[in-house]
Parts: C-alpha cells; structure tokens; sequence
C-alpha cells in the first residue's frame, strides 16, 4: 500500500488494518507453533525412523503446510487491503460531497447577508437623505417664521407709535421726552 494512501486514511481505518494484522500475525504465530510441534514430532519420528527418504517425505508436508500458511496470509492481506481501498473510496467521495454541500450553503448565505447588507444600506441612506431635506426645510421655516415675528414686531411698534403719536396730539398730553 502506497504512503500516500495510507496518511490519507482515517485513524480508525488505520486501527483496523492494524487490528487485522496483529489478528493474523496472532493466527500464524499459533500455525507457526502447531506448526513448530509437528515439526518437532516428526524430527522425532525422523529420529526414530532414520529413514532419509520418509524424513523428505515429511519435511514437504511441512513446507506445503508453510507455504499454505503463507498464502493464506497473503490472500487476507490483499483482502484488507482492498476493503480499505474501497472504504476510503467511499468516505472521500462522501467528504467531497459534504464540502460541496457546505460551500454551496456557505454562498447562498453570504449572498443572502450581502443582499440584506445593501438593502439596509440603501434604507439608511434614504433615511439620511429625508434627514437632511427635512432639516433644510426645518431651517428654512424658522428663517421665515423669525422674518415673520420680526415684521409683526415692526408693524406693531409702528402702529403703537401711531396710536401714541395720535393719543398725544389729541389729548395734548405731553410729550415722552418730559
């Protein structure tokens, strides 16, 4: 299995291609044992024996016996590997999906927060705009009510000093300077 392959994998996905070996490393270490004591019971029967023709005949069903171990060994390290293989086929794909899933949600929010962003914006400067127009007029009716006031005044004080004058040249009172 490739480097590459493996530092891509999840952690459990290691930990269970881990547990499969150790699994048939503890599997073959029994074989080699069993293996070790017919080994041992037949270098005995070879002993005993002391036939060389029937301790070759029994040194080939060991090494049959190994070499069936062995691929036996092999066939379940291909099969892990290939269901690794296919199961970090799967969750990649799977994460992909999800990312393109989130990215797309991810857009549609912003555009959504963009769009309220510049409604607010446009609002605000609406409001800004009504603001200052309504100040202007504002300013604009207390120069006229203060002309207004200031005209009356005049025109009061004007007629007051008429009706004075008047009142003072009818009466013959005297005049504000005595």
């Amino acid at each position: 299995m490739a480097d590459r392959e493996l530092r891509r994998m999840h952690r459990a996905e290691l930990i269970e291609i881990i547990y499969a070996l150790k699994q048939s490393e503890d599997q073959l270490k029994a074989q080699n044992a069993a293996l070790t004591a017919q080994l041992q019971d037949r270098q005995l029967r070879l002993e005993s024996a002391g036939s060389i023709a029937q301790a070759a005949l029994e040194l080939n069903n060991v090494f049959a016996a190994a070499q069936a171990a062995a691929d036996d060994y092999l066939h379940s390290v291909q099969a892990s590997v290939a269901d690794t293989n296919a199961t970090a086929a799967n969750t990649l794909s799977q994460a992909r999906s999800e990312a393109k899933r989130i990215l797309e949600q991810a857009q549609a929010d912003a555009d959504s927060l963009k769009a309220q962003a510049q409604q607010e914006c446009d609002a605000m400067t609406a409001a800004a705009q009504k603001r200052t127009q309504t100040e202007a007029d504002c300013k604009a009716m207390v120069e006229r009510a203060e002309q207004e006031v200031q005209q009356r005044w005049q025109a009061f004080d004007h007629k007051a000093n008429e009706l004075l004058d008047q009142y003072r040249s009818t009466d013959g009172l005297p005049s504000e300077e005595t």
